[in-house]
């Protein structure tokens, strides 16, 4: 009898990042969860206050997509949180944060549910929380996830094939340019896994004539 298939949850708890990763995911959850500054003025359990300050809110991931640029809807934010919210609290935890991380970097199917995630990864790059990124920025990260071997094809699909300006300045993108990527990048990689998919099964309807 076939083993059950472990649920993705479970996956992700095998899968290792570096310090790197870890030191950056770490500057990143304490941005995003610190950007409403009332967060927990009406809550007079200080416990329950100190662990709602650990926590990223609807507030302060609104407050986070506007300083990158975007005007979302409150429905669009509460769609990203419930991507990562296990627990079904309307927050993210730093427990649903790293989780979510560890899915998408070892998904494979690019089904998983990636809007939150886009957003993490750019703040990675972007270490001044600005809403744009350089090339140079990226290097490191990029680096330590896909190795030198595939460094210029992570770097081509984030930028384009000129790396540089027509004034030689390093180029850069903002935060929505860089969605617009990555999601334009996950519809190719998905149209080739289906296109796999039906060769793989013409070829085994050949066998069997």
């Amino acid at each position: 009898m076939d083993k059950l298939k472990k649920s993705p949850t479970e996956t992700s708890k095998k899968v290792q990042i570096e310090l790197v990763e870890k030191e950056c995911l770490n500057r990143v959850f304490e941005w995003l969860s610190s950007q409403d500054p009332k967060k927990g003025e009406d809550e007079e359990d200080p416990k329950k206050k100190e662990e709602l300050q650990k926590k990223i809110t609807l507030n302060d991931l609104t407050r986070a997509l506007r300083k990158m640029g975007c005007s979302p809807t409150k429905s669009e934010v509460k769609n990203m949180i419930w991507e990562v919210d296990d627990d079904l609290d309307e927050m993210i935890s730093e427990e649903e944060f790293l989780t979510i991380y560890k899915r998408c970097i070892s998904d494979e199917t690019g089904l998983e549910p990636r809007k939150f995630f886009n957003l993490v990864q750019f703040l990675m790059y972007d270490k001044d929380f600005r809403g744009r990124v350089t090339v140079e920025e990226t290097l490191q990260i990029l680096f330590v996830r896909h190795g030198r071997e595939q460094l210029d094809t992570e770097i081509e699909a984030i930028f384009g094939v000129d790396e540089r300006q027509q004034d030689e300045e390093e180029k850069e993108i903002t935060y929505q340019e860089y969605v617009e990527k990555v999601n334009e990048r996950a519809l190719q990689e998905q149209k080739k896994l289906l296109d796999d998919k039906r060769k793989g099964k013409l070829k085994g309807l050949q066998k069997e004539d």
